[in-house]
């Protein structure tokens, strides 16, 4: 055999050889892909309170628009800060203007005067001279039982709550316990404070 003939062979040999060898290389150590990773598109919500206005506030005034833009909002149910803040007053003013005491005199009268409109103040000053003076010892009492709002109008700076009264009454030895109505009536001052404009006392229930 011709020297050229078996360098032939032997390259053709070490040719395949090596194809072989990195065939089998490559079976044992496959290449390494990235996995294919799912790209989710976001869901983007709306806001719930997207369809308020900046700044609004809401309260007892403005509640059933307020239920029309957002029904499922438990705050529509629920009563305004305004409302709550003119009702506080006239729970607090009814209980104590219809606790009174004869060894105590006037007192539940002044002690509330700055709650009190001036208009109601002066009656109640006018009231306070044309009492005559009590024989013996008089006394009585009132603690809320119930109250309501009856109306209540931001646009008109005025509220009105009707109360039911637990009241004690101690007169020449005696006592009577009964309920009694009340009919208290606000106005919104100029600062926005809410007084006392006037009290109507109802009828023993």
């Amino acid at each position: 055999m011709q020297q050229r003939t078996k360098i032939s062979i032997i390259i053709a040999s070490a040719l395949a050889l090596f194809g072989l060898l990195v065939t089998t290389i490559f079976d044992l150590f496959p290449s390494k892909q990235e996995p294919l990773v799912s790209i989710e598109t976001p869901v983007v919500l709306p806001d719930r309170n997207e369809a308020l206005p900046t700044g609004a506030v809401f309260d007892q005034a403005n509640a059933d628009d307020f239920a029309a833009i957002n029904p499922s909002d438990p705050a529509s149910d629920k009563q305004g800060t305004l409302e709550r803040d003119a009702q506080d007053l006239a729970v607090f003013f009814i209980e104590r203007f219809g606790t009174y005491s004869s060894d105590a005199g006037f007192s539940y009268i002044d002690d509330l005067s700055g709650f009190m409109t001036d208009s109601l103040r002066s009656n109640l000053e006018a009231s306070k001279l044309a009492t005559p003076a009590r024989d013996g010892f008089y006394s009585i009492t009132a603690d809320l039982a119930s109250v309501a709002t009856d109306t209540f109008s931001p646009s008109s700076r005025s509220a009105t709550f009707s109360a039911v009264l637990n009241r004690s009454e101690t007169a020449g030895g005696n006592t009577e316990q009964y309920q009694q109505e009340a009919l208290v009536l606000l106005k919104q001052s100029g600062s926005g404070s809410w007084l006392v404009d006037s009290v109507v006392w109802g009828n023993k229930l």
